[in-house]
């Protein structure tokens, strides 16, 4: 049996909006990170780190094949659902190639049971990602969601908890524009997307609603980034890792994510023209390029596929 393990993300986190919730959802999730080593450990180290405070994403649980850490209190907001933040609890499943994603579900279904079970929350109310927002995620659970769910029917209840308003209805773009309106959530927009407890993203439709009805144009948006840009930043690491996550944090299509990732391998490519395996795999023996996988090929500045070849001449000569 899996034991969850608390690791909770300081209450001062930016990405910690701090609100009580009243669960009456479960919004499963997948990591989209296949890296290896990324794993239950890797995402309680990145939530709480610069990248995941500037995205401002967060959710409640992370689980893989041998533990499952919590990065918030299950009757508190996370960010991680659009218009489902509010009821749910946010559980994320590791897909790092090195796990055993057979593991990894069943441990997820045992924590699921029980949440179910803490908070009265139905089957029918175990729901993917993708029934909030539309996004493909959990890509792996989705091909089989009907065998997922059936896993849980041991957790049955009978009828949704209500909020304490008797209601169970999630709050809609327009009616968070008419309580901005009626002035519910006070003045300034940080104040005011912290009181309603919404990412930057849905704060930002929110505003663009109030705006539209007052008949106020929306500031035109940033310049848009150059691919040379995006490159930097992915070789920068601003973006994690994984060419799933990396394209998701950008925002980009596919089409234009393969222009960054040329540009990136052309970049490292030349960086590291001059090392050869083996004078890189002296110096990871020689620890000049840190701990971890993830840490030293960035510092290494090369491409995973380069990175294996000096990772199996250094296991060869270690």
């Amino acid at each position: 049996m899996v034991k969850i393990k608390q690791d909770l993300l300081p209450a001062s986190a930016s990405n910690r909006p701090g609100t009580r919730i009243n669960p009456t959802y479960v919004t499963v999730h997948e990591t989209a990170n296949i890296s290896t080593g990324a794993n239950a450990e890797m995402h309680a180290r990145y939530i709480k780190g610069q990248d995941a405070r500037n995205r401002q994403v967060s959710w409640h649980i992370t689980v893989d094949d041998s533990q499952a850490i919590q990065h918030l209190p299950f009757n508190e907001k996370g960010w991680h659902a659009g218009n489902g933040n509010g009821v749910s609890i946010g559980v994320e499943l590791c897909v790092n190639a090195d796990g055993d994603f057979i593991k990894t579900r069943a441990n997820a279904v045992q924590i699921i049971r029980d949440l179910q079970k803490k908070y009265n929350i139905p089957d029918s109310r175990v729901v993917s990602h993708k029934f909030w927002t539309g996004k493909n995620c959990p890509t792996n659970l989705l091909k089989v969601w009907s065998s997922f769910k059936s896993e849980l029917a041991g957790a049955k209840v009978s009828n949704p908890k209500q909020t304490q308003t008797g209601s169970t209805q999630v709050k809609s773009i327009a009616s968070m524009a008419d309580e901005v309106i009626a002035g519910k959530h006070g003045r300034g927009h940080a104040n005011r997307r912290k009181s309603l407890g919404i990412s930057q993203s849905d704060y930002e439709k929110v505003r663009a609603e109030v705006n539209r009805r007052a008949g106020v144009t929306t500031p035109t948006s940033k310049p848009k980034k150059s691919i040379r840009q995006m490159a930097q930043e992915v070789i920068d690491g601003k973006h994690g890792n994984g060419h799933t996550t990396r394209r998701n944090s950008l925002g980009i299509s596919v089409t234009k994510y393969n222009q960054v990732k040329a540009i990136v391998n052309g970049r490292l490519k030349r960086g590291n023209a001059t090392k050869s395996i083996s004078q890189m795999a002296a110096e990871v023996i020689q620890g000049k390029h840190g701990s971890g996988h993830a840490n030293r090929r960035k510092s290494l500045g090369i491409s995973q596929s380069q990175y294996n070849k000096v990772r199996a001449e250094v296991n060869k000569r270690l």
